[in-house]
């Protein structure tokens, strides 16, 4: 159960009093006694996973941090990965004036982000690894081989990747094994007027690659997120005619557009935050790229990380440290698979088996909009993010809340301590508050393996 870290409280299965333990203590007491005259009954020798200790935010973190501790191994020889910063301008244009200093502020402002994010949920000092260069961010410049004449724009990504995949590859680097952040200069400032021509999206991303694309401008600064007082007025435009941008919501939004973006270049999808979640403001993969440092302004809560996409963070090779396993697949099979529906939740309940240990199993609960005619790729901003640990006897239970009427699909999502996220998906209808289950039983008997 993702959300907002909290003092931890009694679940639906209620935690044992000390009156539970000592009845458990005389049964198998009792057990040893029946046993003593030489019969084959005897004292079990495990009890079932007590799930009350593993409800809270809380306690899944420090679950799944004992976790990930037995299961890495440090190797000096195994080369740590870096997010790689590429910055991209056309053939006749020189990069903007002070992106080197712009863009290590806003490296450092969003790797600080992500620390008091993992801090706060309970995952200690962990955030983004950066290459650096004498102390400042590296950028990896190329010049295009096209002119700044309307032969680079919005659509044009795919061109502008094999452009950048060739000239790292003359650097030795392999873009299509790393994650790149790729800053174009694609945009004119004339005084106060700006306009973006650049793509600004991310895409092909898993715990070993991904690729987002983003804007520089010369009005970019993480001073820009703070309040501003002499109230200064930018016109922006971007995919329609040009709209009035406050210097912070400027900043907000094409700063918080780069954390958000990147994210997807990390291999997050889009997510909402849960009504208890809500409390912390804005999830950053739902609109938190228009909400980034608004606090910092006293204009709202600002975004935060969800505790799902933390756990998703926490084992990718940017944030981990290690690259242990990270090409092997995990090989998972669910071998039991079964839902409920209780207290107003769903209950998803199951057993894997997986080659690389899966440390938390979670549920993206995407609720199909009017006039949908898909789930997920900018449909999914909706979905309400659930997790659960995966024990010891590799058994995982998912509740499910903030339920609504409608068409769903459940993407339960199994993180592995590689970093690698395997994907299954589940189909349910609700009505009046009673979810039918029909198809999610088709679904489970295609999707589990005995």
């Amino acid at each position: 159960m993702s959300g907002t870290p909290a003092t931890p409280h009694v679940s639906y299965c209620q935690r044992r009093t000390n009156t539970d333990r000592a009845l458990e203590a005389l049964l198998i007491c009792c057990l040893i006694a029946l046993c003593g005259d030489g019969t084959t009954a005897a004292a079990p020798t495990t009890l079932p996973f007590d799930w009350s200790t593993v409800d809270s935010q809380p306690e899944q973190a420090a679950h799944i941090l004992r976790q990930l501790r037995a299961w890495r191994k440090p190797d000096p020889a195994r080369g740590k990965k870096y997010l790689r910063v590429v910055y991209f301008h056309p053939q006749d244009r020189q990069p903007l004036k002070g992106h080197i200093d712009r863009w290590h502020h806003i490296m450092a402002d969003i790797r600080q982000f992500y620390r008091d994010e993992m801090r706060t949920l309970g995952y200690g000092d962990v955030t983004l690894a950066l290459e650096q260069d004498q102390g400042k961010l590296k950028l990896h410049q190329v010049r295009g081989t096209a002119n700044d004449d309307g032969s680079y724009s919005y659509r044009s990504g795919n061109r502008i990747y094999n452009e950048i995949v060739k000239v790292l590859a003359q650097k030795g680097i392999d873009a299509q094994r790393e994650t790149l952040l790729i800053v174009c200069g694609l945009s004119r400032t004339e005084d106060k007027k700006v306009t973006i021509y650049s793509p600004y999206y991310g895409m092909g991303a898993d715990h070993t690659k991904g690729i987002c694309f983003v804007a520089d401008s010369d009005w970019l600064t993480i001073a820009g997120l703070k309040p501003d007082p002499q109230g200064l007025v930018l016109q922006v435009k971007e995919h329609r005619g040009y709209e009035p941008f406050s210097l912070a919501r400027f900043n907000t939004t094409y700063i918080g557009g780069t954390i958000h973006e990147l994210g997807h270049g990390l291999s997050l999808p889009h997510n909402h935050a849960t009504q208890g979640e809500a409390k912390r403001g804005t999830a950053l993969m739902g609109a938190g790229n228009y909400t980034y440092r608004q606090e910092w302004r006293q204009e709202g809560k600002g975004s935060f990380l969800t505790h799902a996409h933390a756990i998703r963070l926490l084992v990718h090779p940017l944030f981990s440290g290690t690259a242990q396993q990270a090409d092997q697949s995990p090989d998972l099979q669910l071998t039991s698979l079964r839902v409920s529906f209780d207290d107003n939740h769903i209950h998803v309940r199951g057993t894997l088996r997986a080659k690389i240990p899966a440390v938390a199993m979670i549920a993206y609960n995407d609720r199909e909009n009017p006039g949908q005619q898909r789930y997920q790729v900018n449909n999914d901003y909706d979905a309400t993010t659930w997790s659960s640990v995966v024990n010891s006897q590799q058994e995982f239970w998912i509740r499910v809340g903030d339920l609504q009427d409608g068409n769903h699909q459940l993407r339960l999502v199994c993180v592995h301590a590689n970093g690698a996220a395997v994907t299954h998906r589940l189909h349910y209808t609700m009505t009046d508050g009673i979810p039918d289950f029909d198809r999610t039983q088709r679904d489970i008997a295609n999707t589990t393996t005995p």
